[in-house]
């Protein structure tokens, strides 16, 4: 019904292209069913809008004409919902009544949900309340959807959800009875001069594997631990502070710049600032004496969004053959020592976060390691 008690205008089903589609022919209609009831809470026309970085993929609506539905897409920003300024505009003469972004579970943008009206939009709380029950219904349809592709289509990654808690289990146990028999051992065999240095020996393999199977839990599926609204800057200016020690050791110059305000960000603030911790870490050790690292950091935008955007330059000597476009993959970069899922480990952290880290040239025909992290 529309807003005036009459019959909604014809409820056209526009042809998309590209038009991805789903897993499942029945989530369209979940989908489809999803919006009818969007329109009737709302009394108006309703539109769904998928969207990413290539555009929209997929586009359904109650009410509306094909050219209607397509007219709404300049007025809606990937990731924030509606252009305020183009709100007034609508669809062909309807306005804007609501437009609730959709998210994934890792809060990557996935589209909008949107109502109208034909005068001024006139929607009570409880009606909101009830449309953003329907956009989280629509957002746990969509993801259901992807996982059955994850899981149907595709290879299963070493990440997998059973595979990697699975390993590190097993691999806990073994380092578990191996340390307990050396201690046996030492107990029994005490002043030996060959023991000693065998068994430190040991010790030291045994604490290296049990720093990669931090590293691989973590890899597998980042926990959010504390999922909360923070401040970025203070978090990093304390990582780039922890690695002072190592960078004065090291001989090298680390630095820190930060420009202008700053949006807060939603985040698990521990986990990502390990990450950052040991990122820094990583570059640090593999860098000569006199080199420069520096991590900067500012407010960027895409769109209506506020991100934070930031990179990490250092001359990346050891990395000259090191394929960037690979280099977050598991042990594509061989370094001595441990962090062979430092790199790939932070990414999946930044993922999990919304954001992305990509590597690429630097300034001076060094290296650089780009991220991107959303506001709240």
């Amino acid at each position: 019904m529309s807003a005036n008690g009459g019959p909604l205008p014809g409820q056209a089903r526009p042809d998309i292209s590209p038009r991805h589609g789903f897993t499942e022919s029945h989530t369209e209609n979940m989908l489809r069913d999803s919006l009818l009831i969007a329109a009737a809470l709302a009394g108006g026309p309703a539109a769904l809008i998928m969207q990413d970085e290539s555009g929209t993929w997929y586009r359904d609506s109650c009410g509306l004409t094909t050219e209607q539905a397509a007219s709404l897409e300049p007025a809606l920003s990937r990731g924030s919902g509606f252009d305020p300024e183009a709100r007034g505009h609508g669809a062909q003469g309807l306005q804007l009544a609501a437009a609730l972004p959709l998210v994934d579970d890792c809060r990557r943008a996935l589209g909008t949900l949107c109502v109208l009206s034909q005068g001024p939009p006139s929607l009570s709380e409880d009606q909101r309340e009830a449309l953003r029950l329907v956009a989280e219904h629509v957002q746990t349809i969509v993801t259901m959807d992807r996982q059955r592709s994850e899981s149907r289509a595709t290879l299963r990654a070493p990440a997998a959800a059973s595979f990697v808690p699975g390993l590190v289990h097993e691999l806990g146990s073994f380092i578990f009875g191996i340390s307990a028999s050396l201690d046996a051992l030492e107990a029994r065999y005490t002043g030996l001069e060959d023991v000693g240095r065998y068994a430190a020996n040991i010790r030291k393999g045994l604490d290296r594997m049990g720093t990669f199977i931090v590293e691989l839990k973590e890899y597998g599926y980042p926990q959010r631990l504390s999922w909360t609204v923070l401040d970025l800057e203070p978090l990093l200016r304390e990582a780039v502070e922890r690695n002072a020690p190592l960078a004065a050791k090291q001989g090298i110059d680390l630095q820190f710049h930060s420009e202008g305000a700053l949006p807060r960000i939603q985040a698990d603030g521990e986990g990502l600032q390990a990450a950052l911790i040991r990122l820094i870490d990583l570059i640090l050790q593999q860098e000569q004496p006199g080199g420069r690292v520096v991590l900067n950091l500012a407010a960027a935008h895409q769109g209506n969004r506020g991100l934070i955007a930031g990179n990490l330059d250092f001359p990346g000597t050891k990395m000259k053959q090191v394929d960037p476009a690979r280099i977050f993959e598991p042990f594509y970069y061989r370094m001595s020592g441990l962090g062979r899922l430092t790199l790939p480990g932070a990414r999946r952290i930044f993922e999990s976060h919304g954001g992305s880290l990509t590597a690429g040239p630097g300034p001076e025909g060094g290296m650089r390691i780009s991220f991107m992290l959303p506001s709240e």
